[in-house]
């Protein structure tokens, strides 16, 4: 039995490193694909950054979802200041300046900040 939960231990660490490795490729696949077409995707690249940064104050049901909704790209590109704050990971600070800086001619409502 002891040797069994050994075991089982291993198992669970392997698995968990695996999984961290996989978050770092997927990133890495990211990136690759923004380079590769140039244009930085909202969804796959950045709403999942600010879902683990602003969540779940700035996504459906959180209390600032109707004033700040943070799954909207026009949102991130108007408040730009306000969103590059709260996002410390410099990657992904700047991924997001990037994504910005590509889209603030092409969104409607544009405001400088």
């Amino acid at each position: 039995m002891k040797t069994c939960l050994i075991i089982f231990s291993w198992i669970l660490l392997i698995l968990g490193c695996n999984l961290q490795n996989a978050a770092g490729i997927s990133y890495s696949l990211a990136k690759a694909n923004e380079q590769a077409n140039g244009k930085i995707d909202f969804e796959k690249e950045i709403k999942p950054i600010l879902i683990k940064n602003c969540s779940p104050c700035h996504f459906p049901g959180g209390k600032m979802y109707d004033r700040l909704p943070f799954d909207k790209d026009t949102t991130i590109v108007n408040h730009s200041a306000s969103v590059l704050k709260r996002i410390k990971n410099d990657e992904e600070n700047t991924l997001i300046k990037e994504f910005i800086a590509q889209n603030k001619s092409d969104l409607p409502g544009d405001k400088p900040h």
